[in-house]
């Protein structure tokens, strides 16, 4: 595995300032950015070590893979709505720009990785076709969802955790 080292990207910390301002009337979500020291050979250990650094469980094998356009879909309702409730937080449009900048940190080629379908307004498939029903927690809230992207030199996960 790879190892994780800082990412001092600014654009990372206006990233999180417009996400935090967005989400000010709702709990905030979290925006974690690492650099890769090399291209990752198996992702889960990459992935499962990211989560731990941020104090979340590992899935192992069990991280769903998904297409960019569907990691677009979760990330965009993540910022827009609350996980437990319908509520909309962020219109969709300034959602799915905030979506689209996180995003933007992954080169071509880059991979996509969640935990699976725990709530939203559309169906989730992984890179394979295959529906997505369920999610597998890696906090102790109640609800928790987000995209892990993993290029050749970055890892970064956008995550939400909500509690009805």
């Amino acid at each position: 595995m790879s190892d994780l080292l800082q990412d001092t990207d600014h654009a990372i910390d206006d990233l999180l300032r417009d996400l935090d301002n967005a989400r000010a009337t709702s709990y905030p979500l979290v925006l974690s950015m690492r650099r890769l020291t090399e291209p990752s050979e198996t992702p889960y250990a990459t992935l499962d070590a990211l989560a731990v650094e941020e104090g979340y469980t590992g899935l192992g094998t069990n991280w769903v893979e998904v297409p960019r356009r569907i990691a677009v879909k979760i990330l965009t309702h993540l910022i827009a709505s609350d996980l437990a409730y319908p509520t909309t937080v962020v219109e969709t449009a300034a959602a799915e720009e905030l979506a689209g900048r996180f995003l933007a940190f992954f080169q071509t080629g880059a991979r996509y990785f969640t935990n699976g379908a725990c709530s939203g307004p559309y169906a989730i498939y992984t890179t394979t076709g295959e529906e997505v029903l369920g999610w597998r927690s890696i906090s102790a809230a109640p609800f928790d969802n987000g995209v892990i992207g993993l290029s050749a030199d970055r890892v970064g996960m956008l995550w939400a955790e909500d509690a009805p």
